[in-house]
């Protein structure tokens, strides 16, 4: 792939990815989270096995350390940190919950200092400290009297919540020893994935929304199993071909994409902290994870 053929493919993606946000927001007012959650991984899990025969062939033999990567990924990720993530966005604006997501990165550099002797210099320090003052910001909508009182919106500290999930699942992406292509990884994922949500979401919410749902309900769910969850696969195509660096500069525009999205689709009122929490915030990532 050429360089610019990657751009153009990484800048899709973060599009993609912001538009999850205000997708999401017209799903759940259909469908409930663990449905969402359940459906999408349901209908992606045949395609990944399919395309990870295509791109490597029949599968090898799993080991003992391969079952335990599909386990832990799949708890983190789709069990763990999408449902919580759906669950926080009944209760608050995909605004915030963009900018909140943002700060991502820079929780995984922390944690990654203190599971894996990651070395954070003065930059980086400076940058976690902006990235805090971000997320402040932003759940307490600007205002002093609720950090003083912590009357935070229960869908903000949600958000914050699930992303505990995604923490864990990108460093134990990184520190996990097996072997197996990406594709291969998420195709596992998403198997365990798919067996443990299904009884779930049908003995929680039961078949009667998905029976229920519109074209808006089933078109939030089809838009999230294929082209956001392809995104990631596509995402890595792009780092292989111009870099992590180069890659993340795409990924830092979503909490502006996910700002603008909101307001063109849902019509969501854009405040001066949400403009501030979006820029404190990518400043911070940016300083946290420079090398």
């Amino acid at each position: 792939m050429s360089h610019r053929n990657a751009y153009i493919l990484l800048a899709l993606v973060a599009l993609l990815w912001a538009g999850n946000f205000p997708a999401s927001k017209i799903g759940l007012a259909e469908l409930g989270p663990l449905t969402l959650t359940t459906t999408r991984a349901v209908l992606i899990t045949p395609v990944l096995i399919l395309l990870a025969r295509i791109l490597h062939g029949p599968f090898p033999t799993f080991r003992r350390r391969d079952y335990a990567t599909f386990a832990v990924l799949s708890l983190t990720g789709l069990v763990g940190n999408t449902t919580v993530w759906f669950w926080g966005m009944k209760y608050t604006s995909p605004i915030n919950a963009g900018i909140l997501g943002a700060a991502a990165p820079a929780v995984v550099a922390v944690i990654g200092a203190l599971w894996l002797g990651d070395r954070l210099s003065g930059p980086n320090m400076t940058g976690i400290g902006l990235t805090v003052a971000a997320v402040l910001v932003t759940v307490s909508h600007g205002s002093i009297e609720t950090l003083r009182t912590f009357s935070f919106n229960r869908g903000d500290l949600l958000i914050l919540t699930s992303e505990i999930g995604w923490v864990t699942y990108a460093l134990y992406s990184r520190a996990t020893t097996t072997k197996l292509a990406p594709v291969t990884i998420m195709a596992g994922a998403h198997v365990v994935s798919s067996v443990l949500l299904l009884p779930l979401a049908l003995a929680v919410e039961g078949w009667a929304p998905l029976a229920r749902a519109g074209w808006a309900g089933w078109g939030v769910v089809l838009y999230g199993a294929f082209p956001v969850t392809l995104g990631h696969l596509w995402f890595y195509q792009g780092i292989r071909t111009v870099g992590a660096g180069r890659a993340a500069v795409f990924s830092n525009l979503i909490p502006f994409l996910v700002i603008g999205l909101s307001w063109g689709i849902l019509g969501e009122p854009i405040r001066w902290y949400h403009a501030v929490g979006a820029t404190v915030v990518i400043a911070g990532v940016v300083l946290t994870t420079r090398r």
